[in-house]
């Protein structure tokens, strides 16, 4: 049932409904709801990949995408994702870190995102409290934090 009224909820928030800011929108519609393929889609998620591991595929390919759109100097990652935010962005210096964290360093500040929210739901509701964490995309599976200080306060909720 609950995970029944989650998805009901969740449904308004489908190909960026309700998402005023210009930022948050385009994040939206052309990286994280994105339908199409990538250039390096057949690469990096051969057949195999993505018929066993659907869920695992999405957020590797979720990642590749914040990758490519952030265009990070540096990246914190757990190493299983390198070759994905790499593929992303070329020019990032890759750094490993253990856990459900990545941390995606941009020009004008960072991203988190967390990779697993079913098992570090308490780590997530954290971030979203700390006072530089502007805009926050809650994906059910993943959570997308951005610290960008010219961003309105705002967290959403897409259905992912």
């Amino acid at each position: 049932m609950k995970k029944t009224l989650d998805a009901i909820r969740r449904l308004w928030y489908t190909g960026g409904n309700g998402i005023h800011s210009p930022f948050a929108y385009q994040l939206v519609t052309q990286v994280i709801c994105c339908p199409g393929a990538y250039y390096a889609d057949e690469r990096l998620y051969p057949m195999r990949d993505r018929l066993l591991h659907p869920r695992r595929t999405a957020v590797r390919k979720l990642l590749f995408r914040l990758a490519n759109h952030w265009q990070p100097r540096e990246v914190c990652a757990p190493e299983v994702f390198h070759p994905y935010l790499h593929a992303g962005c070329r020019a990032a210096r890759l750094v490993m870190q253990q856990g459900p964290f990545v941390t995606l360093w941009g020009g004008e500040g960072r991203m988190v995102v967390v990779t697993d929210l079913g098992r570090h739901q308490a780590e997530w509701d954290q971030l979203k409290r700390e006072p530089d964490v502007r805009v926050t995309f809650d994906l059910r599976d993943v959570g997308i934090a951005v610290c960008v200080a010219r961003l309105n306060k705002q967290h959403y909720i897409i259905n992912w």
